[in-house]
């Protein structure tokens, strides 16, 4: 069953302006690019001030937050000032959200180690190293980064675009172009490849089927923050082909394909993560069909 709308996209209707494919997606360029600016004034003033060294947990995790708060804020005012609509509009309902992003952590610690037991099942994962336990302070400081960066990239791309496009047209056409910006935002990361992108864009479909089916923001934010911190600094793959280079609490090593594992992009770039998505995309359809089904019984 196909949505023509959502409560989310009821709130963006409620903008002044509404805006076609184009324009939209000029404007995702310009608040990211705008606020990095920004960010990355701010990231040497703090790191020149307070002389923190490369390479160090709290470097990386200010440069996630100044990286990608800007960006966030510079939306909420545009929102606010422009649309001249309220910012709970883009999904950061009031009620309950500490709930709704820790069931959406959950959901991405769930998604992403799945990909992890696929490998692991067909044999394509060695261990490097077990549990490092002198690396749970390290990740406590990274992790407000991840929280910070993976809820930019979902108030750009699901709170503002899915919905401001699903407004204008429709909520799938919402749903595909916002995650095929998404997909194109990671083109230039080290290691692209083909499949990278593929599974970059499934992955937005992903992730805009859990706000549809939410109906907040909070949880993808929490889903999205968990894929990356679990990616990154549980398992210590590379993030979208970036390294954190700050620890983490294991060490694996994919062998095999890089066609099934991803390679040096991550896992995000093998088959394995395609077939997790997949399952995802079925189940979280079937869940947004029967909730849309017993409203309008």
């Amino acid at each position: 069953m196909i949505l023509k709308e959502t409560e989310l996209v009821r709130e963006a209707k409620k903008s002044k302006h509404l805006y076609n494919i184009i324009v939209a997606y000029l404007l995702v360029f310009l608040f990211m690019v705008i606020g990095e600016i920004i960010g990355g004034i701010v990231f040497l003033i703090i790191k020149t001030i307070l002389k923190i060294p490369n390479n160090t947990p709290i470097n990386f995790s200010l440069y996630l937050i100044t990286g990608f708060l800007f960006s966030t804020l510079i939306v909420f005012l545009w929102v606010k000032k422009r649309e001249k609509r309220s910012i709970t509009g883009l999904g950061f309902c009031r009620e309950g959200f500490v709930g709704k992003y820790i069931s959406g952590f959950i959901v991405g610690v769930i998604l992403f180690s799945s990909v992890v037991i696929v490998l692991i099942v067909t044999g394509h994962i060695n261990l490097v190293n077990g549990l490092n336990l002198n690396n749970i302070l390290p990740l406590i400081i990274v992790l407000p980064g991840w929280m910070i960066q993976s809820a930019t990239e979902e108030v750009l791309v699901r709170g503002w675009l899915m919905n401001v496009l699903g407004a204008k047209y429709n909520i799938t056409t919402g749903l595909i172009f916002s995650s095929l910006l998404f997909a194109l935002l990671h083109f230039l990361n080290p290691n692209v490849s083909l499949v990278a992108i593929l599974n970059l864009f499934i992955t937005g479909i992903v992730f805009g089927l859990y706000v549809i089916k939410t109906k907040n923001l909070w949880g993808a934010c929490g889903l999205h923050a968990a894929w990356n911190f679990f990616q990154g600094n549980i398992f210590g793959f590379e993030v979208s082909g970036i390294k954190t280079d700050v620890g983490s609490l294991m060490k694996l090593k994919l062998v095999g394909s890089d066609l099934f594992t991803g390679g040096s992009f991550g896992p995000e770039a093998g088959i394995a993560c395609t077939i997790v998505l997949f399952v995802a995309i079925v189940i979280l359809s079937y869940k947004i069909k029967n909730s849309y089904e017993k409203i309008h019984l």
